[in-house]
């Protein structure tokens, strides 16, 4: 692959492993409201959706609003965090790579800033994103719209300076490829609970089983020796 002018990370599930309880979470808080669901389930059909989405499709199945369902959600899903969130393995060797070659990343999530902060400071990795404040961190709350439209990518690209076609996404949702083909950025998935298959089949490149492979297929080199593959 040739050399990108910028690298675009997804959050949840790319730098910071926090799907596992988002997924456990999201099917608890579903189920209480009326619509059974696993975490499983919850991985296969809604992973990566807006938590506004997420309410939307919940009051048409159930034919009733469900008032103050994103502030309890996210109440109890910061609750779960708070027994700590790990890096997914190599994420933290990755960013210094980039750094080390002089590669600009950012991150783009669909969820909020304040989800954003609490993941990657408890992971770790909040510095190498430039902390809050770094102007590298992207929500499709600044935009209005959340993947699979391509306006997050868009915004990242702009704010950071790049064209879009410069720019490589990693993600590991189908509406993360998506958007990012709509965005006419080039793709890259990483097979965290979305199978590879489905990402392939979405338009992704390549998916990768691990994301210390990265900076290999950037035509960067091998990133730093990490924390062991799960």
């Amino acid at each position: 692959m040739e050399r990108p002018g910028l690298v675009i990370f997804d959050c949840d599930g790319v730098l910071v492993d926090t799907e596992p309880v988002v997924q456990r979470v999201l099917a608890d808080w579903l189920t209480r409201h009326g619509w059974p669901m696993t975490p499983e389930e919850s991985a296969r059909t809604i992973k990566g959706s807006h938590i506004a989405e997420i309410q939307q499709q919940a009051e048409a199945r159930l034919g009733r609003e469900l008032p103050g369902f994103i502030e309890g959600y996210r109440r109890s899903m910061f609750e779960a965090f708070g027994a700590g969130i790990p890096e997914i393995p190599g994420a933290g060797a990755v960013l210094e790579r980039l750094v080390s070659a002089g590669v600009p990343y950012c991150v783009a999530s669909n969820g909020p800033h304040v989800k954003m902060e609490v993941s990657l400071r408890s992971s770790g990795l909040l510095d190498l994103v430039g902390g809050m404040d770094g102007g590298r961190i992207f929500s499709a709350d600044d935009v209005g719209e959340p993947k699979p439209s391509p306006r997050l990518f868009l915004h990242a690209a702009e704010r950071m300076g790049h064209d879009p076609a410069s720019c490589v996404v990693i993600d590991d949702s189908v509406q993360g490829v998506l958007a990012a083909l709509a965005a006419g950025m080039r793709i890259i998935g990483y097979e965290d609970l979305t199978p590879a298959d489905r990402l392939l089949d979405a338009g992704a490149e390549r998916v990768l089983e691990r994301l210390d492979e990265l900076p290999r297929w950037l035509g960067l080199g091998a990133a730093r020796a990490g924390p062991s593959p799960r």
